[in-house]
């Protein structure tokens, strides 16, 4: 009674407070809704300036109305195109568009008035108690009921109840004896989610996760279990995906209490049974234990041939992936229950569990919920474990709806997942599909069986196909043939105004297509009409913006781009491996083309885990040699080269391979400007796309201009050729090239081109013999572009082909160096000054010199004193822990060859005669250990440059010194 009065004399200020509020909002709103569309315009207007021309001339030919010369004939399903991003430009200007998402996020907020957590406290400590035990029949609200002993581990509390949509929200609350509230569980059914609390000396931070829908006078369990150190919350057999840890010891608890205007119709208190989860999860531990075990015995202290050999086979693979899952379901705090002959299958078929372990990762780890979907379509459908492309299927149905999909058309539903599988697999044997779905693997088919559109939206969008579109290569682009770009309906209500642009109709594909929509419904159309045919697709997002990407040719390309790859992001309610930028699709595109590889790649990530510390970096090293596309191996790799037991001489076998590989590729002839760094004051920031490999443009706006690149090292030049951008041509230019002594000589003009084609044209120039380090060209009379008048000169790339030489340096300079016994200092063998000597002061003598680094090493000289010399001289070197290799060393020994052979020691042994030196000079090409994992990434990664440019970044920021 006093709460109420307190409550009620609180609600005319509550009240006045909620309207100044309101009326604050509403002026942000206005304000933030203006600054919003500004910042996006902005946006906009400057990708149009730069990144988005460049990106539609390398994404979609379609779209390129800029890379069209007015006087071309132009098809007519590139003339829509070109209206719709006419459209999409001027529409965007004038009503200053954003892109909104929150359909995939319709989820009620609370409706009802929320009791406050402090009133809520103050509830519980006007409540009256009552001394109980076991089971209480129809327990009251706001009672508080003994918990008749002392809880530990293993207890467990049911809460029997009928759910009543109009009471709101409910709470279970543990009270210690103080009232502190131990355990707050407050499932909220409107908005569909579970609060947990605790409070003591004030509330502490939430966590939420989802609640299962209810549905009115429906009967309802909630389960609270008591694990170690946590508790955990499962609703009508089903867990919460997330636990609570306990923040006071539970052993205090004394009392609970149920809030809620709920039907009540039973507690059971704990006693002395034993939750099923507890012991179940006890012997679950146990399993993965056993696991643990035999992986450490078959990895542990093993070489790395050992362990890639367990890792590839049957018996091996079944193990790491095993312990890899229910380790993760494990960390969930869940457990599978063995003895399900299904699922006994899947966890012991070996192809069964690779493909659910390598399809992507799933959100929220949320393996359990992906199991038991696998489990129920294996049990419907046998022929899944008979037929790779059901079981594909299967899989892909599994990982995908592990969180539930919701359909596009009608948010507040979700998607069948059985029906969708059922449905594939009919549609598979009719006829219905293009090939790139029979192509896919268990991965690509995520993104059609995670449509957000139902069957009967499908076989409508295969009735209603353009002609000309209906073919695996064309059916991504037909979007543009059927959707309309609309910022206001045909009755003038804005597509911001959410259902009424729609008038209140499920946002079918077919809506669609009769009402029309802006990006995202262009975008969304889009994915849905690919799923139709078993194409993979998907929406993407970009700043202010919703494009797609869908797979043609085996590839995955944007359509309606507008800021390309760089800038795009998976959209909300889809799932994606490693991180959300969508390029990383790209990537995992290429691990899953290399599926035995990656496999591979990814057991041997796994089993690295049980490894000695000092052992891991060369186990990762060489998964990404298997398979260099698999990202998460890389950022593991990251991490294992850190170890402080990490040997060098690991590490120097672990990388030989790939300084032999390159320096095979750099003696190939190729584009030796490839990625090298442009520099160019009229094209400034767009300077770098000169020679990357993005696609991208360059542009300058001044009538004459200039640009330089640095090839690095002394080159030999074949030839030069560039592409134009449009016409916008230099008329006259001059090509200079700098020598090795740093001047820059003129090698070519415009004079000497070949040039095929008359606009986005290319120029080709022969080479020239000076070795050359720097290239310059001067640009002048340039041409206006026809679209913007504002660019004079345009390079899409500039290509120098050629081969790169070896600058050859001292690389022995300053390094360690050991020599026999009684031998002078050996340091001055290094030190570079002449007036210093080393003696080895015996019949034999040598020395060693550790080079710290893998060096190619051209040869080794020895500077002998005043003509003294040995008889015989011995020459080895070897890398790391290798063989050694004995040079060619002849009389006079002052310069011995070594053939540009690798190295990481080089070792000198002297007999007979004079052991005196003024010093030695080894020469040649030194690598960190960086610089390796650079040009590693550079060669897996040489079309991916977000993803290539982030792994540089990473390594270069690594903690490790040769």
């Amino acid at each position: 009674k006093q709460w109420y009065q307190r409550r009620v004399r609180g609600q005319l200020g509550t009240m006045m407070r909620l309207v100044l509020l309101t009326a604050a909002i509403a002026s942000c709103c206005v304000a933030t809704h203006y600054d919003a569309n500004e910042e996006y315009k902005d946006d906009y207007d400057d990708a149009w300036e730069g990144e988005t021309m460049v990106e539609f001339n390398h994404q979609e030919h379609h779209f390129v109305h800029e890379n069209v010369p007015p006087t071309d004939p132009v098809k007519e399903q590139e003339k829509d195109s070109e209206n719709y991003l006419a459209r999409l430009r001027r529409d965007t200007a004038e009503a200053e568009e954003t892109y909104d998402d929150s359909w995939m996020n319709q989820m009620t907020e609370d409706s009802e008035e929320e009791l406050g957590y402090e009133e809520m406290a103050e509830l519980l400590d006007l409540a009256a108690r009552q001394e109980t035990s076991g089971a209480v029949e129809n327990p009251g609200t706001n009672v508080k009921y003994s918990l008749g002993k002392e809880l530990e581990a293993g207890d467990f509390i049911e809460i029997h109840g009928t759910y009543v949509s109009d009471a709101g929200s409910f709470s279970a609350n543990l009270l210690d004896g103080s009232g502190n509230i131990l355990i707050h569980a407050n499932p909220r059914p409107s908005s569909r989610q579970t609060v947990m609390n605790s409070r003591h000396g004030g509330w502490k931070a939430e966590v939420r996760c989802e609640l299962p829908s209810l549905k009115s006078y429906e009967n309802f369990v909630m389960r609270i279990v008591l694990m170690d150190e946590f508790y955990k919350i499962n609703f009508d057999g089903k867990p919460l995906s997330k636990t609570f840890p306990y923040r006071n010891p539970i052993s205090t608890a004394k009392d609970i209490i149920l809030w809620g205007g709920y039907k009540w119709n039973k507690i059971v208190l704990p006693g002395t049974e034993k939750a099923d989860e507890y012991t179940g999860l006890k012997g679950f531990d146990a399993k993965v234990k056993g696991l643990e075990e035999e992986l450490l015995k078959q990895v542990a202290g093993k070489s790395l041939t050992e362990v890639k050999s367990y890792a590839n086979s049957t018996a091996g693979s079944l193990v790491i992936l095993q312990w890899r899952l229910m380790k993760i379901i494990e960390s969930k705090s869940d457990i599978l229950e063995f003895g399900d002959e299904t699922l006994d299958w899947i966890i012991s078929n070996r192809e069964a569990l690779e493909m659910f372990m390598t399809s992507g990762d799933v959100d929220d780890d949320k393996y359990q919920e992906a199991l038991k979907i696998l489990v129920k379509l294996i049990q419907t459908d046998p022929m899944i474990k008979e037929e790779p492309l059901r079981l594909r299927l299967a899989v892909a149905t599994a990982l995908t709806h592990s969180t539930p999909v919701r359909s596009m058309a009608v948010s507040r539903n979700y998607i069948d997942w059985m029906s969708m599988y059922q449905t594939y697999v009919k549609w598979s044997q009719e006829g219905l599909l293009y090939q790139p779905f029979f192509d896919s693997t268990a991965w690509h088919l995520r993104y059609v069986v995670g449509s957000w559109q139902t069957k009967e939206e499908h076989i409508w969008a295969r009735e209603n196909t353009p002609e000309g579109y209906d073919n695996p290569t064309k059916i991504g682009d037909a979007t543009h043939r059927m959707i309309s770009y609309k910022l206001k309906n045909d009755d003038g209500t804005s597509v911001h105004s959410g259902a009424p642009y729609y008038y209140y109709l499920p946002v079918t594909l077919k809506s669609i297509h009769e009402i029309g929509g802006v990006c995202g419904a262009i975008s969304k159309f889009a994915a849905g009409m690919c799923h139709a045919y078993g194409v993979p697709a998907t929406p993407v997002g970009q700043p202010g913006h919703c494009a797609y990407i869908w797979i043609r040719n085996g590839n995955w390309v944007l359509g309606n781009d507008v800021s390309g790859w760089g800038k795009s992001s998976t959209h909300g309610g889809i799932q994606y491996t490693w991180m959300r930028p969508a390029y990383y699709f790209r990537v995992m595109n290429e691990a899953q083309k290399n599926l035995d590889g990656y496999r591979l790649s990814e057991k041997m990530r796994i089993a690295s885990m049980m490894a000695d510390p000092e052992d891991q970096f060369q186990i990762l090293e060489e998964a990404t040699t298997e398979c260099p596309h698999n990202f998460a191996v890389w950022v593991d790799l990251e991490k294992a080269i850190k170890e402080p037991t990490l040997q060098k001489e690991i590490v120097q076998n672990a990388l030989l391979p790939v300084v032999l590989a390159q320096r095979e590729k750099e003696a190939q002839v190729s584009d030796i400007a490839l990625e090298k760094d442009a520099k160019s004051e009229c094209f400034g920031d767009t300077a770098f796309r000169l020679t990357d490999k993005t696609g991208g443009t360059a542009y300058c706006k001044q009538e004459t201009g200039d640009f330089e690149v640095d090839l690095e090292k002394p080159s030999t030049v074949q030839g030069v050729k560039f592409q134009w951008w449009g016409w916008s041509k230099a008329a006259e230019y001059d090509v200079y090239a700098m020598s090795e002594d740093g001047t820059y000589v003129l090698v070519k003009t415009q004079k000497d081109e070949r040039v095929e084609g008359w606009f986005n044209h290319w120029s080709y120039l022969d080479g020239w013999d000076m070795k050359t380090t720097k290239i310059k060209v001067d640009m002048r009379k340039g041409k206006l572009d026809p679209w913007w008048k504002t660019v004079y000169f345009g390079i899409r790339i500039f290509s120098v082909i050629g081969v790169s030489h070896d600058i050859l340096d001292d690389v022995s300079k300053g390094k360690p160096v050991t020599a026999n016994a009684g031998s002078s200092d050996p340091a001055s063998l290094v030190d570079a000054v002449n007036t210093t000597t080393w003696s080895g002061n015996s019949e034999e003598s040598w020395f060693e010199i550790d080079l710290k680094r893998i060096c190619s090493l051209d040869d080794i000289e020895l500077f002998w004193a005043n003509g003294a010399k040995p008889e015989n001289v011995k020459v080895t070197y070897k890398v790391g822990s290798g063989l050694e290799t004995q040079a060619s060393a002849v009389d006079p020994f002052d310069k011995v060859p070594l053939e540009m052979d690798c190295g990481t020691t080089v070792r000198v042994e002297m007999s007979g005669g004079d052991h005196v030196l003024e010093g030695v000079k080894a020469c040649g090409v030194e690598y960190s250990a960086k610089d390796i994992l650079k040009m590693k990434v550079n060669q897996a990664y040489e079309d991916y440059y977000y993803v290539r440019t982030h792994l540089v970044n990473a390594i270069d920021s690594m903690m490790y010194e040769d």
